[in-house]
């Protein structure tokens, strides 16, 4: 137990400690709430909102409000499907845009003693409005994909530790471009590596760290995030 408490004190120094060492671009912070709420042991529904900035947080990157819902076919294998409203920056013009998001997914999960380790393949499209993408002769700049759609692979490890409320994961996510016209390709490699809190049965605190390798993106992404939840569940 003491070594997993040293590993979580190193951890969060690295978090707070990690913009001395980086350009102030490549850093940036997330910070989402949710509420869940169980309509039968199989059946869910959760409204989310997330904030996303740059630049520390001097920037905000992205606004969003989310509705997904979720069924479990089984203890080993769920469905999703869910719609996301954002308000994105676009760094080129230095203006914000709207899109709308639509995904499905699936995600297998298997349990062996205290860990637990899961799959997930998405399918997402995201529409984009490009009104305000004016050239400097007021004609607008397209862009080059839209809608875009891609294709997400998410491995998932997560340990639960016996009598202890701050349980730890980490997870590797892939995004794959699938109607790009000059070719698809991987443009996103991310790492997440997180701790969950519980405060009790139906709250729940989140504090993660994210390594975005962005390969081939028009999006934002910073680099370097830190992120914080909360999520809320109602019976």
């Amino acid at each position: 137990m003491n070594s997993f408490r040293n590993l979580f004190t190193a951890f969060v120094l690295m978090l707070i400690t990690q913009p001395l060492f980086s350009q102030a671009e490549s850093f940036g912070t997330w910070t989402d709430i949710s509420v869940e709420k169980e309509l039968t042991k199989k059946w869910n529904i959760e409204a989310e909102t997330e904030l996303r900035t740059i630049y520390y947080v001097r920037l905000i990157e992205r606004w969003s409000l989310g509705l997904s819902t979720d069924f479990s076919i089984n203890k080993h294998f769920d469905v999703a499907l869910g719609y996301d409203f954002q308000n994105k920056l676009d760094l080129k013009y230095l203006n914000y845009q709207f899109r709308n998001r639509f995904n499905a997914s699936g995600t297998g999960k298997w349990k062996f003693n205290d860990f637990t380790f899961s799959l997930r393949e998405k399918v997402q499209v995201t529409a984009k409005d490009d009104s305000n993408r004016l050239d400097e002769n007021g004609v607008i700049d397209s862009y080059k994909v839209n809608p875009e759609w891609s294709w997400r692979n998410k491995l998932e490890i997560s340990y639960n530790i016996p009598n202890f409320k701050i349980n730890p994961s980490f997870s590797v996510e892939s995004f794959y471009q699938l109607n790009n016209p000059d070719g698809n390709t991987f443009d996103n490699l991310r790492y997440i590596l997180s701790f969950d809190y519980k405060l009790n049965k139906r709250n729940k605190l989140e504090v993660y760290g994210v390594y975005n390798s962005s390969l081939d993106s028009d999006d934002a992404y910073g680099k370097y995030i830190l992120g914080v939840g909360y999520k809320i569940t109602l019976k």
